[in-house]
């Protein structure tokens, strides 16, 4: 059996269709509500996403947004950074990364989590470097073009959403309830295993959480999954949609992309259907290098995920 572990989730619906609404939430910025669209959310999601537009250099050889016009596979990286956590506001890291790749024709979107700590070579910076400090050394951009390069996948868009963005979703939501798979305390906050209620307050202390838990950063990345799965869900029901204004001003705020209006709106009517989730770990083990904890991934490990990928994109491998 490989060293990935792969979760499939075909016989839940509810938990495919809260993977696939984060992403689509994150791609559509709250303006499909049931399938329709209203006048005035229309118009206010088109001046959000039009100032979370921040095109970047890509070294990809593809046409993205010809890719997205022709209704083929696409793929999208995912980055969570650390700034407007706990007050930060310099240039972040990475604390999550991940690519999407949806596919209409499969109807399936293929989603894999690459951990921060991923010992990759960047060019300028050395052979022994953890994979979110692309991000510190050369912003967006480099991110991309690293996860591109190590994966051998075309990287056609990235969101990038810092944790800032948690707290002010949080505020203009309220509370959510998580269902926590670990008893700990962070930050002045304790959380007991079971059912537990995340607010704006506490949400930060929750979701940053990693040296108390065995599974280090990949508890850290479930525990973020849960939160998000919490907030979309809540923003889909009618005490969201009344907030929708604050909601949007808060991806506004907190998140950058380089897919445009009118792509949004193809993938909001071409690639819907795509809600058959698959997701995947990239899986390493760690190791120290110089005083420095890696996770060195096999390379059997990224090739497999790179063939997955790859698939995905209809590509030939």
């Amino acid at each position: 059996m490989s060293n990935e572990k792969v979760h499939r989730h075909h016989h839940s619906n509810r938990r495919k269709n809260s993977t696939w609404r984060i992403i689509i939430a994150l791609l559509i910025a709250f303006f499909i509500v049931g399938g329709v669209i209203v006048a005035k959310v229309y118009n206010d999601t088109k001046s959000a996403v039009d100032t979370t537009y921040h095109k970047v250099k890509n070294k990809s050889e593809r046409n993205a947004a010809r890719t997205i016009s022709n209704g083929k596979p696409f793929s999208i990286l995912l980055l969570g950074t650390d700034t407007g956590d706990y007050g930060r506001t310099y240039t972040g890291r990475t604390d999550t990364m991940m690519v999407a790749v949806v596919n209409p024709n499969t109807k399936k979107t293929t989603l894999v989590s690459i951990p921060r700590d991923t010992k990759v070579a960047i060019p300028g910076h050395g052979f022994e470097n953890k994979i979110n400090s692309a991000y510190t050394y050369g912003g967006t951009s480099m991110a991309m073009n690293i996860v591109q390069s190590y994966l051998n996948v075309p990287i056609d868009h990235y969101i990038e959403m810092n944790m800032g963005g948690l707290v002010q979703l949080s505020s203009a939501l309220g509370s959510i309830k998580v269902n926590n798979d670990l008893d700990f305390t962070n930050s002045g906050y304790h959380f007991k295993k079971g059912t537990v209620t995340i607010n704006k307050d506490n949400i930060l202390a929750y979701t940053r959480m990693r040296y108390q838990d065995s599974r280090g950063d990949y508890g850290r990345q479930l525990r973020q999954r849960l939160v998000l799965e919490g907030l979309v869900k809540k923003i889909a029901t009618v005490q969201g949609i009344t907030k929708y204004q604050s909601i949007l001003s808060a991806l506004s705020s907190n998140m950058k992309t380089d897919i445009t209006f009118g792509e949004i709106k193809t993938i909001a009517t071409k690639y819907r259907s795509a809600d058959n989730v698959e997701q995947i770990q990239l899986q390493g083990y760690g190791k120290m290098i110089d005083g420095i904890s890696f996770q060195v991934v096999p390379q059997k490990n990224v090739d497999a995920v790179t063939k997955k990928l790859r698939t995905a994109l209809e590509l030939n491998n």
